[in-house]
């Protein structure tokens, strides 16, 4: 497991081709036919794609939950929204900075470094000592992770605004933007499956001490895992941030937690095309159910507001897809597999 495997190099390009050209079409006719606000929801979708493949990149091929990905994804939009937000606002809203971040003002490029650089730091402190765990432990140790960096964040005043949150975030993204992140994560997270690394973690996940007995480090293997994983969570979060221009410290906790899970869920864990079918499954059917939650009238008949409506719909579709399909609606398959199979 040194070398690359021609064959699954092969499917990762063909998967990576098919799903560059669905999320291009999806792209290209939202843009010419959808208004103002359904366009805003497609860029927000495409924003959401690179986060659930970069949290897949870790659990797929590891077969463990973690609960602690989204803590990435908070500290990469911080990170992200302080190198950004122009200096004199900075100023007025987060008086308590360090000088030499109270000054900084960089574009897009910058924040995308600054997020990659601070994920990939809380990942290397964590990751040393949680990919030596045991697979319960460190599930538990992740939750244990998520539930610290939510406190960080709804507590350092100074540098987050506690729970009041960041404001005025520059737009940066368009929705030509939000398609490129996600091609290019999901091109990574394609490529690190296919690759020796991810192969090995891989053989971990099938079986630790056949693994071991062929000479390949369990921790080791998560480590790396957990490391690229970071580092395309802190990327997506960057895109996130400079298209949702306002957040709290609430966006990062169970509440993402879960949806991004039941995204993975949904579309199949085990395969990066899960991943953005399970996103699209699920945008789709919030939306659809979004005008339940704020209240509806259909004529005569009038129904109230129904809050929480999305979750639970998400709940019993996920016990549905556990029923019917415990891998998922792809099987736990990428679409690349497929089209070798058909030709």
């Amino acid at each position: 497991m040194n070398t690359f495997s021609r064959r699954r190099m092969g499917e990762a390009v063909r998967t990576w081709l098919l799903l560059t050209a669905l999320l291009a079409v999806v792209a290209l006719v939202g843009s010419a036919f959808l208004d103002a606000p359904s366009q805003r929801v497609l860029t927000n979708f495409l924003t959401i794609v690179g986060l659930v493949v970069a949290y897949q990149s870790f659990v797929g091929p590891s077969g463990l939950l973690s609960f602690g990905h989204v803590a990435f994804f908070g500290a990469g939009a911080y990170a992200a929204a302080l190198v950004t937000i122009p200096v004199d606002q900075k100023a007025r809203l987060l008086q308590g900075l360090p000088a030499w971040l109270a000054g900084m003002e960089t574009g897009l490029w910058g924040a995308i470094l600054a997020a990659v650089l601070v994920a990939a730091v809380i990942a290397a402190f964590t990751g040393a000592t949680i990919s030596k765990m045991e697979d319960m432990g460190l599930v538990m140790a992740t939750l244990a992770l998520l539930v610290m960096m939510y406190t960080v964040f709804a507590n350092w005043d100074t540098v987050t605004r506690g729970t009041i949150g960041i404001l005025r975030v520059p737009d940066l993204v368009t929705t030509p933007i939000a398609l490129v992140a996600a091609v290019v994560i999901t091109g990574v997270a394609l490529l690190f499956s296919a690759s020796p690394i991810g192969l090995r973690l891989q053989a971990v996940r099938e079986d630790q001490a056949a693994a071991s007995a062929l000479g390949i480090s369990v921790a080791r293997s998560r480590f790396y895992g957990w490391m690229i994983s970071a580092v395309l969570m802190g990327a997506g979060a960057a895109v996130w941030a400079l298209n949702n221009l306002a957040f709290g410290p609430h966006q990062f906790f169970f509440a993402q937690t879960f949806t991004l899970l039941s995204m993975l869920v949904i579309g199949g864990m085990s395969s990066v095309s899960g991943a953005v079918i399970g996103t699209a499954v699920v945008t789709v059917l919030a939306e659809m159910l979004r005008p339940l939650e704020r209240g509806l009238s259909l004529g005569p008949v009038h129904l109230s507001e129904l809050p929480g409506v999305i979750q639970l719909a998400l709940a019993a579709l996920i016990m549905l897809v556990l029923i019917v399909a415990p891998q998922g609606i792809t099987g736990g398959r990428e679409l690349g597999s497929l089209w070798r199979r058909r030709k």
